[in-house]
């Protein structure tokens, strides 16, 4: 009877020790799926505006305990005030994005540009929050670092003073601030890109110049990370008959509504070029060879099921194009260029392959 007790008296203590577990677990579930749909919303953000949209609307809104976020810039020449300012849509909260001097961040978070979470403080709302009005309890702060340079930073308030604070776990913060700098520096280069001659006439898409700037650095930050790189070559099939048989200006009117197609869904951080002639390129950043062929396919689709339309008003036509797949994975040796030249190489092959293959179809190297 005395084995029976003492089982019985373990097993009450045990069980809401596992219900405690078990609850736990549940709630990093739900933090870890919030956190990744912020993710993706922000690398599907179309424009500076809609990004901060994304950090400052949806973020407090995926987590009850967050009563405000914003967006600090290093912006001496208020590029991204200007860059939101263009557009009226979404709305945005007062104080969403805000320029803060370098110094002010040094401050906060030292020479490591480690993570502060913490107490707030008068001055730290001031500076970081200047649209909240009631007193903030405690702060999340985190360095926007961007090739180890500080270029801003991501901040979440709580009007619960123990919300945030040192003993707070920060791997999920800083993999979310990561992702945010590498979105802010794109989105900033597509619109810097559009003013240095980067930018194909025809399509209004980047050219070759910027493809194989970007090209390098990405192979400069695969070598860095365990994280894969893949590339797509496009080649629209048989285009010389759509200059012979419906004129130059369909040709380009094709070419420009090609390279739309191709640019739909795509994420804040990946690249479409204009590669020459009737060639596309798209560099792909944390994508795999079997991701990017599952894009490929679906881009394949896309051109194949839809019609050119001219600007004349006369009657449209269809079109084909081949792709030609490769993706860096596993680190190897050599330096940047080869690695990049490589893969190049690899996707043209691909590409050469598609075509050989009777065109219209989705080759991986």
């Amino acid at each position: 009877m005395k084995d029976i007790g003492r089982k019985s008296a373990v097993q009450s203590v045990r069980e809401p020790a596992l219900t405690r577990i078990a609850q736990q677990v549940r709630a990093n579930e739900r933090i870890w799926e919030a956190f990744r749909r912020i993710e993706l919303r922000m690398l599907d953000a179309p424009s500076v505006r809609a990004f901060v949209s994304v950090l400052s609307v949806d973020l407090p809104r995926s987590f009850p305990h967050v009563h405000a976020a914003t967006l600090t810039c290093v912006d001496p020449e208020y590029e991204f005030a200007r860059l939101c300012a263009r557009e009226l849509e979404p709305d945005l909260p007062d104080g969403a994005l805000i320029s803060v001097e370098p110094r002010s961040y040094v401050q906060v978070f030292g020479p490591a540009a480690r993570p502060f979470l913490g107490a707030s403080s008068p001055s730290l709302q001031r500076e970081f929050f200047p649209g909240m009005a009631a007193p903030i309890g405690s702060v999340a702060l985190a360095p926007l670092l961007r090739d180890g340079k500080l270029i801003g930073s991501l901040n979440q308030a709580s009007l619960e003073p123990r919300h945030f604070g040192p003993e707070v776990a920060t791997d999920l913060l800083e993999h979310l601030a990561a992702v945010a700098a590498m979105c802010l520096e794109n989105l900033r280069n597509q619109e810097r890109l559009r003013l240095d001659g980067l930018t194909d006439a025809v399509t209004e898409v980047p050219n070759r110049r910027f493809f194989d700037r970007r090209l390098a650095e990405e192979t400069e930050r695969w070598q860095r990370r365990d994280e894969p790189l893949a590339m797509i070559l496009v080649d629209i099939d048989h285009f010389k008959q759509v200059n012979d048989c419906h004129g130059h200006q369909a040709g380009d009117s094709a070419l420009a509504q090609v390279a739309h197609w191709l640019g739909e869904g795509l994420r804040a951080c990946d690249v479409l070029a204009r590669f020459g002639g009737e060639e596309f390129v798209l560099l792909l950043p944390n994508t795999t060879a079997r991701q990017a062929g599952t894009i490929a396919e679906r881009l394949r689709e896309r051109i194949a099921h839809a019609s050119i339309n001219l600007d004349d008003g006369g009657e449209g036509f269809k079109l084909t194009a081949s792709f030609g797949v490769a993706a860096l994975e596993e680190k190897q040796g050599g330096n940047r260029v080869d690695a990049a030249n490589g893969l190049l190489r690899r996707a043209d092959r691909a590409l050469y392959a598609a075509k050989a293959a009777g065109r219209n179809c989705v080759v991986n190297a």
